[in-house]
């Protein structure tokens, strides 16, 4: 299936993710303010509880938490939407006036979208407690360009698969419930993850690295080369997974939906 790559079409994909994004909330008392919410009374709530039960200083947990929050949401929503994308999706798909990837690529905006109004916590927890932000920070950027070019081919592989397998869906949500607490958002690994059970736990983990990618360098803290390896390794693989799945299987997807 064809796409548009111009930067005008994804301009325009994009004005279509924002506008679906205001009608989302437009019935709504406080609007997209409810993205900030949720967040913000869970890191207020829960981050000075784990803070004291880790014994770890509200002020150094707190910005570790609200980071790995932030992005963990990202994941989230990148998963759990792709698995339902394109049933979502299904009079756009009969019509045909866009194609799966461009429907993937709208829906992946939208969580972007989510993702930039959520980072607003983390910019007001640095400011709290006066987090120091060196130029190494900029390597986060990095971090989160992969997060999207991975949300982009999570999306369409899950979408494709959720199409034909409307269980795909429930069984990713039991996953991520269970990924959360797997993962070191709530909780600290401590000063070095090498060695030993935790080290193996963490290095088998792959939403430890994506997290790490993006919070280790906002935080002052190197990126392990293992985590670099792992991010690298699975954007690699899933961009093409994705080029097979549609190229295999998308011509069947308005049957499947």
């Amino acid at each position: 299936m064809r796409t548009n790559s111009s930067l005008g079409h994804y301009v325009n994909l994009a004005w279509i993710a924002w506008f679906q994004f205001l009608i989302h909330y437009r019935r709504t008392l406080l609007g997209p303010l409810w993205l900030l919410i949720g967040p913000a009374l869970f890191i207020a709530i829960i981050g000075p509880l784990f803070a004291h039960v880790s014994g770890v200083a509200v002020s150094v947990f707190l910005p570790f938490l609200a980071i790995g929050l932030v992005c963990w949401n990202f994941i989230h929503g990148t998963i759990v939407g792709g698995t339902t994308v394109f049933v979502r999706n299904r009079a756009q798909i009969l019509q045909g006036e866009l194609s799966l990837h461009d429907l993937a690529a709208i829906d992946l905006m939208s969580v972007v979208l989510q993702s930039l109004h959520q980072a607003l916590i983390v910019v007001i927890i640095f400011l709290i407690f006066e987090v120091e932000i060196g130029l190494y920070a900029l390597e986060s950027l990095i971090g989160l360009a992969l997060l999207v070019i991975n949300g982009m081919w999570v999306t369409i592989v899950f979408g494709t698969v959720g199409a034909r397998y409307r269980d795909l869906a429930e069984l990713v949500q039991a996953i991520m419930r269970i990924a959360f607490l797997a993962t070191p958002i709530i909780w600290m690994p401590g000063n070095s993850p090498k060695g030993g059970v935790m080290g193996v736990y963490l290095v088998l983990n792959p939403f430890y690295h994506f997290v790490e990618i993006v919070r280790a360098p906002l935080l002052g803290n190197p990126i392990e080369p293992v985590s670099w390896a792992v991010v690298l390794a699975t954007t690699l693989i899933g961009l093409l997974l994705a080029r097979l799945t549609l190229s295999r299987y998308g011509r069947y997807v308005a049957l499947w939906i």
